[in-house]
């Protein structure tokens, strides 16, 4: 039998055909490596400050308030979530015409995704404050993400 090149070219056309018609509607193939990457961790996040003139458990502030007397330690919780262990705060204290009174930075406990720690600051002036309105700004990693003001009185 001589197979010729135009009996060649017939087959595999017949085979095409064939091989096409017989062919169901499949499903779009899915791209598998999107599900596979790894999800990012959310970032971390400043979610509430409390200032007061005292701490209570997880040094969290028992009893906020805003005004304090001239001798009064004056005292910040900062809540944060998704910490990592390089998260650092910075809690900068302020007098009304912008001076900065005390600057102080901390590395925060490393809460993870999801969860939460609190960082304690405070501040405090053994010759008694000046009384005036002031300032705490809070930074994360160099950012400023929260301010409180608070007044000292007489």
């Amino acid at each position: 039998m001589i197979i010729t090149l135009r009996s060649t070219l017939a087959l595999v056309t017949a085979a095409s055909v064939l091989t096409a018609c017989g062919k169901k509607d499949e499903a779009p193939a899915v791209d598998t490596t999107a599900a596979m990457a790894p999800v990012p961790a959310p970032p971390a996040a400043v979610t509430s400050t409390e200032l007061g003139k005292r701490l209570g458990p997880n040094s969290r502030v028992a009893d906020t308030t805003s005004v304090f007397a001239r001798r009064d330690t004056v005292y910040l919780s900062v809540i944060t979530e998704n910490t990592t262990p390089t998260s650092t705060l910075m809690a900068r204290w302020k007098f009304q015409n912008g001076q900065v009174v005390d600057s102080t930075s901390q590395t925060v406990a490393a809460a993870g995704s999801g969860s939460q720690s609190v960082t304690e600051f405070h501040v405090a002036n053994p010759r008694g404050w000046p009384a005036g309105k002031y300032t705490v700004d809070v930074l994360l990693d160099g950012q400023q993400v929260a301010s409180r003001s608070f007044e000292v009185r007489r």
